[in-house]
């Protein structure tokens, strides 16, 4: 069999020559789906991972097997699905995102997740009927156990992207998709295989999904526009003054603003009628009642009643400490109105509006009585965060008992990813770079400043580190990448670098708190483009790819270990726990809770950030590590526990200023 697929392989691939990691790496996934055998695989950039796994998965597709392929991003999904397509394999492919990457055709706007699911009526969904109201007749699904049809031209997109993953041979998405949804679309077929690409990202992107997040101004916020809206002229002119009176509205004038605006419909409402009986009257006469006049007093007493109730919400919430671990009997809220996601549904339809943040938080309020004692809660800002601190027990369902290959350009230490994200009796791969080792250094700075985030001579130590990234800059002239821990730290050194040097003005780029994806690529392609300086978070250095001499210089300003938070002060608790059962003395569960957590984000997070210098066989240059603790102690600890792959060498700031120009010169182009 393994000679059917070598011969498959050769026929297939799409390019010249197939390099000798992708040999290894395709037959090694070959023989894990053959034999069932999970498999962890870290492979760095320059291997050509995709080509390596859709080849197998191609192959096993073909002789009946399901396949599904997961990761981070849609630019690396659009290449999974490019590739497919150059592969041209005689399968279904299927492809599906998040509703809200979708159009709702019943309000035409964007799709939210909660009134598709109130909008049980909806056309556009498949159902019992045969025959659509377009006149077409309808084509049949089989869903489970259950027929339903569905009209090919008045389907909704997001349906029709489920109906197809249902029989899909290959089907294709993101993390988060896969925890929603991966459960139903197996109701059909059964998934045999589970390729996670980005694989290091699996864990946070299962986490995210998982949390629950209470934020009750984002309610407030919908509960006031649907007042405005459903106000009648008379009333509506006088909330129209309060709104120009706190105009323009910020932070400071919002509480006050909120009050005055409540105070007013209040005063209306309790001329008409008795407040607290207005739900009770809409929910009895429901959509008679609605385009009465009487009607727009209910609805604003309904919605004042609703205020009252997440306002008391919001002030039990600001009044716990922030980061301090909440215990359940802290949690008791509620909100007495059902009526209120009834007008919200009612508003959203009638504005075409994309999302329901009223009933989402109604929802998260409920689910509150819900969450087992594998989550934290604690208040972070305005909001109330729930946070699973495990995710393998979610992954191990969604797995069931398919064969699970996750497969990474920098994963660090196997064994814990491993365990971190439910892949249990794995085989590992790790593959070589392909590109010449030569054309990299890494330098650890034996006098660089120790930057933990929290000891004394905090302002000296930020200022010594600053005028080591001054000198460097200064002495490589390069096209280079400064990373940080934190958006406070690359403030103060973009400040004393104009202090320094005024005319780096023009030369420096720097990442913003407020930036989204869209707007990151864009200041990363006008760096590429012009060259100079990009100043930037570890946040930022994921998945960046500049290639040649855009980029020859990263320095990295400080080692990136995680600020303690509740969830990771418990899940170092948990870990210790367990280690402590298997008979570990204290001191030694203390340290392995510490790798398995702080030292496993770091170093992850390390590698990641090494990983943006070396994109193509051309790329050169050098990684810099000013934060002295690399050289202490952490450089060691990340080769010895399997992260940090390559040697680096340690020296003074003063003989780096003089190593590094000379380095970079032996592979400048002319």
């Amino acid at each position: 069999m393994l000679e059917d697929f070598r011969a498959f392989y050769r026929l297939k691939f799409p390019y010249g020559k197939i390099r000798p990691q992708q040999i290894v790496m395709m037959e090694k996934i070959f023989h894990s789906i053959k034999n069932r055998r999970n498999l962890i695989v870290e492979a760095p950039t320059g291997v050509g991972k995709t080509l390596s796994y859709l080849l197998p998965a191609i192959y096993f597709a073909e002789r009946g097997k399901r396949i599904m392929i997961l990761t981070e991003t849609i630019d690396q999904q659009e290449r999974i699905l490019e590739e497919l397509e150059r592969l041209r394999p005689n399968l279904q492919i299927s492809f599906i995102m998040g509703k809200n990457n979708f159009i709702c055709k019943a309000k035409d706007s964007k799709a939210d997740g909660l009134f598709c699911k109130l909008n049980r009526r909806c056309s556009h969904k498949p159902n019992r009927r045969t025959r659509c109201i377009c006149g077409t007749e309808k084509k049949p699904v089989k869903i489970g156990d259950e027929i339903k049809y569905f009209c090919p031209f008045c389907i909704c997109d997001y349906q029709k992207s489920k109906i197809e993953c249902l029989e899909g041979d290959i089907v294709v998405m993101n993390n988060s998709i896969f925890y929603h949804i991966k459960e139903e679309i197996d109701v059909n077929r059964k998934t045999e295989v589970i390729i996670c690409d980005e694989a290091h990202k699996l864990e946070k992107s299962i986490r995210n999904s998982a949390t629950v997040e209470i934020n009750p101004e984002m309610a407030l916020r919908r509960l006031r526009a649907m007042a405005y809206y459903f106000a009648p002229s008379t009333l509506k002119k006088y909330l129209k003054r309060v709104r120009e009176r706190y105009s323009p509205l910020d932070v400071d004038k919002l509480e006050k603003y909120d009050r005055d605006f409540w105070s007013i419909v209040e005063r209306y409402v309790s001329g008409h009628l008795d407040i607290e009986g207005c739900k009770d009257i809409l929910l009895y006469y429901g959509e008679e009642i609605l385009e009465t006049s009487k009607g727009r007093v209910v609805i604003l007493g309904t919605l004042l009643d609703g205020y009252y109730q997440i306002r008391d919400i919001k002030d039990k919430i600001l009044s716990f400490e922030e980061n301090r671990e909440l215990e359940r009997e802290e949690l008791r809220f509620t909100v007495d109105n059902r009526a209120l996601v009834y007008l919200e549904y009612h508003y959203v339809y009638e504005k075409r509006l994309p999302d329901m943040p009223l009933t989402d938080f109604l929802d998260r309020i409920g689910s509150l009585e819900v969450i087992d004692d594998n989550f934290v809660i604690y208040r972070s800002g305005k909001s109330l965060l729930c946070v699973p601190v495990l995710v393998s027990s979610y992954l191990k369902r969604l797995y069931d008992d398919a064969t699970v290959i996750h497969c990474s350009a920098t994963i660090g230490n196997l064994k814990i990813h491993g365990l971190k994200t439910g892949v249990e009796s794995f085989d590992t791969l790790v593959l070589d770079s392909p590109f010449p080792k030569e054309r990299r250094r890494i330098i650890a700075l034996t006098d660089g400043v120790n930057m933990k985030y929290q000891g004394t001579d905090r302002d000296l130590k930020r200022r010594r580190a600053n005028e080591n990234i001054f000198r460097l800059l200064r002495s490589a002239n390069a096209n280079t990448l400064v990373l940080f821990r934190s958006f406070e730290d690359l403030e103060s050194t973009y400040n004393y670098l104009l202090a320094r040097s005024p005319e780096l003005k023009k030369k420096i780029f720097c990442y913003q708190p407020d930036m989204d994806g869209r707007d990151a690529k864009i200041l990363k392609e006008r760096f590429e483009r012009e060259g100079g300086i990009l100043l930037a978070t570890g946040r930022f250095a994921e998945g960046v790819d500049i290639p040649g001499e855009a980029l020859t210089m990263v320095i990295i300003d400080s080692l990136p270990f995680p600020v303690p938070t509740p969830l990771l002060n418990r899940e170092q608790k948990l870990i210790k726990e367990r280690l402590l059962k298997k008979g570990l003395d204290p001191k030694s569960a203390h340290w392995m809770s510490f790798l398995m957590t702080s030292f496993h984000i770091m170093a992850s997070s390390v590698i990641q950030m090494i990983g943006r210098l070396i994109r193509t066989e051309r790329d050169y240059g050098v990684v810099v590590i000013q934060d002295k603790r690399f050289y202490q102690w952490v450089g060691e600890e990340m080769k010895k526990r399997g992260y940090l792959k390559d040697q680096y060498i340690s020296m003074s700031l003063s003989s780096a200023l003089e190593y590094i120009p000379r380095f970079l010169k032996r592979f400048k182009s002319n």
